[in-house]
């Protein structure tokens, strides 16, 4: 798993690669802590690289939606792998966070 953080465009863009599992979503909180600590107004999760995603990675990337949506930013996720779009849609969550 590897995660980028750049601004674009006036936006914050979280680019994840790899897989979300057990095993690396401790070092991917730690990876995003500060966009937790300070959400920004507006924030991308790019996952065009991203193979995998567990439910306790989809847990971290609420918590950040949550925190960017309580300060009053737009939140939201592009670029799904259609393994893990079946995983955001199982969950009920393709709605409320993927933008294609």
């Amino acid at each position: 798993m590897k995660t980028t953080i750049t601004e674009k465009d006036g936006r914050v863009v979280l680019a994840v690669e790899g897989e979300l599992d057990t095993d690396t979503c401790p070092q991917f909180k730690e990876d995003i802590q500060p966009l937790l600590d300070q959400a920004p107004k507006a924030l991308e999760v790019d996952m065009q690289a991203l193979e995998y995603i567990s439910s306790k990675a989809l847990r971290i990337l609420i918590s950040l939606q949550q925190a960017v949506v309580a300060n009053k930013g737009a939140f939201k996720v592009t670029n799904v792998q259609p393994a893990v779009r079946e995983v955001f849609d199982m969950t009920g969550l393709a709605a409320s966070m993927i933008q294609d």
